[in-house]
């Protein structure tokens, strides 16, 4: 699978990306909303899956889901937050957007794989894009 991950803490980014290899994804990084959306919106790159942080600099995790979601070409994106805030407002916000996946962080692998494996499941399930797992 090809997928980004969007994290402005390196160490965090590190940890994710090193997991992400380890199950056989190709893993490009973005530090910011900024980069990750011209990324995203690079006709010559095509992503499976985005693992996002709320708290980005120069276009945070939220505004960039909402402009994900506004693309015709990437609307159907997966989406998995990936973020430090666990309070029950931005989970409900989160939630509120349409979003399915959400990670608490740190990431670890069993984190990370169950959510794969949610992906795929969802991928192979009839409707199966309507349960929300956090």
């Amino acid at each position: 699978m090809k997928t980004l991950v969007v994290e402005d803490d390196p160490v965090s980014a590190a940890v994710l990306a090193n997991i992400l290899r380890a199950e056989g994804h190709q893993v490009t990084i973005a530090a910011d909303g900024e980069i990750a959306w011209s990324l995203l919106d690079d006709p010559g790159r095509v992503f499976d899956v985005v693992f996002l942080d709320l708290a980005l600099p120069k276009i945070d995790g939220f505004a960039l889901w909402s402009r994900i979601r506004s693309s015709p070409l990437l609307r159907s994106l997966e989406i998995i937050f990936c973020t430090a805030s666990s309070d029950r407002a931005t989970v409900m916000k989160v939630l509120q957007l349409g979003a399915r996946h959400y990670i608490v962080k740190p990431s670890t692998p069993e984190k990370v794989r169950a959510k794969l494996a949610l992906l795929a499941t969802d991928a192979t399930t009839p409707g199966g894009r309507t349960a929300v797992h956090a």
